[in-house]
């Protein structure tokens, strides 16, 4: 069972180690370096100026990291009210319980804050991780269509 711990930026070689895993899954029209670089460059700039409103754990067996989750504050567009959204979880291997040990802490974070509900985006093409989501109780609320103009 994985443990799980605050990030701290002596984590930052690890976390941007797991950023390809985000372009697995990337839609056709978005390079994999694109979502790595993007990745890597919000995930870098959570460790090295860490706030209030958000938090990045990291999820260790036998002291060895594993994963990560990172959830930050975001109001609602509809009702303005502040709930928890996770931005980004990545495992370092599907199917140890690391990925279920992270999204626990993503949301004990936000009920200890007071937030009625948690958020998260998935790539579409990333079907384990929707039915993953799903498993956990999760619910599709809408989809986001872009187009490439050229």
């Amino acid at each position: 069972m994985a443990s799980i711990r605050p990030a701290t930026p002596g984590d930052e070689a690890f976390v941007l180690s797991l950023a390809a895993r985000f372009a697995e899954t990337r839609v056709h029209w978005r390079t994999a370096g694109e979502v790595e670089a993007g990745t890597a460059r919000a995930l870098s700039r959570v460790l090295q100026t860490p706030s209030a409103d958000d938090a990045l754990f990291v999820a260790e067996e036998s002291g060895e990291p594993v994963g990560f989750v990172y959830v930050y504050a975001e109001p609602d567009f509809f009702t303005g009210e502040v709930h928890a959204h996770i931005s980004e979880i990545a495992v370092a291997a599907d199917g140890t319980g690391a990925g279920r040990a992270l999204m626990a802490a993503a949301e004990a974070w936000a009920h200890g804050r007071g937030y009625r509900y948690v958020s998260l985006h998935v790539n579409a093409p990333n079907e384990r991780a929707k039915a993953f989501y799903e498993l956990l109780g999760y619910d599709l609320e809408w989809y986001r269509l872009n187009k490439r103009l050229r």
